[in-house]
């Protein structure tokens, strides 16, 4: 089945009001024409995906919804489709776990929904009561090389199961800065001179400070035509089929899947979690392992707390006794002794692993104005000697970060969580800023 007809097909007209109620309000902006093709998006069911989502919790440790989160921990691998439709569809109001992300089907889909098509072939649910579109005498053009400059297409929207009629409008400008909302909420069906009225009235356009109000022409129309020809400039989202992957009862299985054609960041978040039992079966070499111990994220962290690192530095594996791999890996963590404590005593003695040992201990001890020093005397290295010599805990200390800053702007980047907490600093940087 293709994307958009699964979409049509599924589509919710009871999530869609209840969305569309919580979503909208009175003169309501938002940069981008898509933000009632997301309401609708939303309110389309997909069981096959929200069964897929709740493997992801299951079985890694990638945690983000606690809607999925607490139904895996209740129901672990004993439920069924009417388990997902009571908890997620009624009351929780879930239906999918759809990526907004403009791909192809997207596109086509909002040419449905701003149109008015989507609405229309729902008729039995939605009812267009007016249509017309705003156009600027000095400001939409028609010229033969295609530029429009700027209008705005609207139309009013009566939901039964709301009991409203929302007039929205779709701002369109030829470079691309769409922009789109809700014009006006009625609890009554308004009359076409009220509904003109509300656009006049509403200063809630794009250019609506820079263009003098009489310039406003507002053209009634009977309906806006989807084109059909649509489905050809979208022929990628129209071709596109619904895809549906498989969802499993046990971890191994969910691994292999995604170790073979799935995707491959939760396959190795299973194997950072259980080394023991799919490291062999996710690395084949060296080369792909150090990458998962030079995170940043981790150097906070006491090697002896970190399970990954103690595996892959155990006799088990030749990878300490690697020089070429200890170099990749050597500025990865903040507890440089207890990093040392894996690493053999020859190649700590080498000539070139010796110096940079030394090196790096000079830069985790206490002595901030030394550090200082080396940065005001290389600020042709700075990036290197922040992000490989500096401990991690650097990027929230106000005093490093300051001078960084000076030294290089690029450095704000890299302000650390906590330190963007701290109003105070934070309205420094604010104006060292406004000086560049």
């Amino acid at each position: 089945m293709k994307e958009i007809d699964y979409i049509y097909k599924n589509f919710d007209p009871n999530a869609f009001a209840k969305n569309l109620k919580k979503r909208t309000k009175n003169r309501q902006y938002e940069d981008g024409s898509t933000f009632l093709t997301n309401i609708v998006l939303d309110s389309v069911r997909d069981i096959n995906q929200i069964k897929n989502e709740i493997n992801r919790y299951q079985f890694t440790n990638i945690k983000q919804n606690k809607v999925f989160s607490n139904f895996a921990k209740k129901f672990k691998n004993n439920y069924s489709d009417k388990d997902i439709e009571k908890y997620f569809f009624e009351k929780m109001n879930v239906f999918n776990n759809r990526i907004h992300d403009l791909g192809d089907c997207e596109y086509l889909l909002q040419m449905h929904v701003n149109c008015g098509e989507f609405f229309r072939k729902l008729n039995k649910f939605f009812e267009i009561t007016f249509y017309a579109q705003v156009t600027y005498k000095n400001n939409t053009k028609n010229n033969s090389d295609g530029s429009f400059g700027i209008f705005e297409d609207v139309f009013c929207l009566y939901v039964p199961l709301n009991k409203k009629f929302y007039l929205f409008f779709f701002g369109y400008e030829e470079d691309g800065n769409d922009s789109s909302g809700t014009i006006k909420i009625f609890s009554k069906k308004p009359d076409k001179n009220e509904l003109i009225k509300s656009i006049k009235s509403e200063d809630f356009f794009r250019y609506s400070d820079l263009i003098p109000k009489d310039e406003k022409i507002i053209k009634e129309y009977s309906f806006f035509k989807f084109d059909t020809a649509y489905n050809r400039i979208f022929s990628d989202g129209n071709k596109l089929k619904h895809e549906t992957k498989p969802h499993f009862t046990n971890e191994e299985d969910y691994f292999n899947y995604h170790n073979t054609k799935g995707e491959s960041y939760i396959a190795s978040n299973i194997v950072l979690s259980n080394p023991e039992k799919y490291f062999k079966k996710y690395f084949k070499s060296w080369k792909q392992v150090y990458p998962y111990l030079a995170v940043r994220s981790d150097k906070m962290r006491k090697v002896k707390d970190n399970k990954f690192f103690k595996f892959v530095m155990s006799d088990r594996f030749n990878y300490r006794n690697n020089k070429k791999f200890i170099e990749k890996i050597i500025y990865s963590y903040d507890d440089l002794e207890g990093f040392l404590e894996y690493i053999p005593k020859n190649i700590q003695e080498s000539k070139t692993f010796k110096e940079e040992i030394r090196i790096l201990r000079l830069f985790r001890g206490k002595n901030k104005n030394f550090i200082i020093k080396v940065f005001r005397t290389n600020k042709d290295k700075l990036e290197d000697l922040a992000k490989n010599y500096m401990p991690s805990t650097i990027f929230d200390d106000s005093y490093f970060m300051n001078e960084l800053i000076k030294l290089d702007i690029n450095f704000t980047a890299d302000i650390g969580k906590k330190l963007k907490r701290n109003k105070n600093f934070m309205s420094k940087v604010k104006k060292l800023l406004d000086t560049k």
